[in-house]
């Protein structure tokens, strides 16, 4: 589980992922320096990133840290669902802390849970007022509240045009 940082710390770690971000060679690379400093940020033992498909209601799967168990280019149908109203809608976090709340809200729950996952954090990615992916982290049951969500939110700021250019590639 990650520490509470410092101010100083974390302005460090902001800075480092914003250095990475500038100078990768492709989206993975982006991605892979999202996922790293949200491991020192935040903490995490699965972070995805998803591209949003708005004409199907179709999240896939651009980046995962755990490959095997979740497969790049995999889709999820997402329209009508509560979770897809707040964050693909309505670009708002969801933080679903235990699982009852991954059961409710995610059909692949039996493997969340299979991989000892108990909560998440799903961060929209946002572009001129749309959504245009998802940043996902998970962990233990009870991981994540509130106080996750200002620096989630600005890690996914640097994702747009990393984002922007996997789609591109669609």
């Amino acid at each position: 589980m990650a520490r509470r940082m410092n101010c100083e710390a974390t302005l460090d770690a902001l800075g480092a992922f914003a250095d990475a971000v500038a100078e990768a060679a492709d989206a993975e690379a982006a991605f892979r320096a999202a996922e790293l400093a949200a491991g020192r940020l935040i903490g995490h033992r699965l972070f995805t990133v998803m591209a949003f498909h708005a004409d199907t209601m179709e999240v896939e799967r651009c980046y995962s840290s755990a490959p095997l168990s979740y497969p790049l280019g995999a889709r999820k149908r997402k329209r009508g669902t509560p979770w897809s109203n707040l964050v693909l809608e309505e670009g708002r976090c969801f933080i679903g802390r235990d699982a009852d709340e991954i059961r409710r809200h995610f059909s692949d729950h039996e493997i969340i849970l299979g991989l000892g996952l108990g909560s998440v954090l799903n961060v929209p990615i946002r572009a001129s007022g749309r959504t245009i992916g998802t940043m996902n982290l998970l962990d233990e049951a009870g991981r994540y509240d509130p106080s996750h969500v200002a620096i989630a939110k600005l890690l996914s700021m640097g994702l747009i045009g990393p984002l922007r250019a996997h789609i591109g590639r669609f």
